[in-house]
């Protein structure tokens, strides 16, 4: 059995004697039960690099986990904006995005075009390189396109941006055990983003826009792997056979 994240369902299935593999998040998730689920289940996987892993895990954990990034997402290539472009990701887990700083950014960067998908207020006078498109079907696609991604440190924008091998400003939003400061920590000491507390002043852009543009690209691409969804499989089905050996001729 699969978890994903449930220190609860971890624990039931602990009780029923059902073998678990449990999903690992990142942040100081160093509590009580988190420990006991983690030391109950057969085996661990985390959906980002090890070199992203928050320090205070113990080591017995991190011998425990299989880390698997491009878990969820492949390396997308289409073709990249003609024009040099910010994109701005919001996500659906924090507040809605601050269309009157992101107007302030775009002026103080006319050369750049600015678009910003998910949640966002509208900006009183936007100006004509700030494009505010809401929800969008194919953020992936959005992504791989930029020149440059700026964002939070959530698992899946981040594991689009890497996938994508796109530069990466990283502001990190407060989440339970901080598993987004954590990861833009982390990302800032390998030198795969530049990484901020909150959104930047309007005059500092285009200084960080030069820094983040160049920032080494073989840190961000050691930080994905294309093939992490198939690596994925073959693992949970080589612990599926390890321990319930002869389930195959059973079934």
């Amino acid at each position: 059995m699969v978890v994903d994240v449930s220190v609860e369902i971890a624990m039931m299935a602990r009780l029923a004697s059902v073998p678990i593999v449990y999903v690992r998040l990142n942040g100081d998730r160093t509590d009580r039960p988190h420990l006991d689920a983690f030391q109950g289940a057969t085996a661990l996987m985390a959906p980002f690099h090890q070199d992203l892993d928050a320090a205070s895990i113990p080591t017995w954990v991190r011998k425990k986990t299989r880390y698997l990034p491009g878990i969820t997402t492949g390396r997308p290539t289409p073709t990249r904006n003609a024009d040099p472009t910010i994109l701005i990701v919001v996500g659906r887990g924090g507040q809605s995005g601050d269309g009157e700083a992101f107007a302030q950014a775009a002026r103080c960067c006319p050369q750049w075009h600015w678009r910003v998908i998910g949640p966002c207020s509208m900006p009183h006078d936007p100006p004509s390189n700030l494009a505010i498109l809401g929800w969008v079907q194919d953020s992936d696609r959005e992504i791989a396109r930029a020149t440059l991604v700026v964002g939070a440190a959530g698992d899946g924008l981040v594991g689009s941006v890497l996938a994508a091998d796109r530069p990466f400003v990283c502001i990190a939003q407060d989440r339970p055990y901080d598993e987004q400061r954590t990861t833009a920590q982390r990302l800032g000491e390998v030198g795969a983003a530049l990484v901020f507390d909150s959104w930047p002043q309007p005059e500092r852009w285009q200084q960080l826009i030069r820094d983040t543009l160049a920032l080494s690209p073989e840190a961000r691409q050691k930080l994905h792997d294309p093939n992490g969804a198939r690596r994925a499989a073959e693992w949970l089905d080589m612990v599926a056979g390890a321990t319930c050996p002869g389930q195959e001729e059973a079934a």
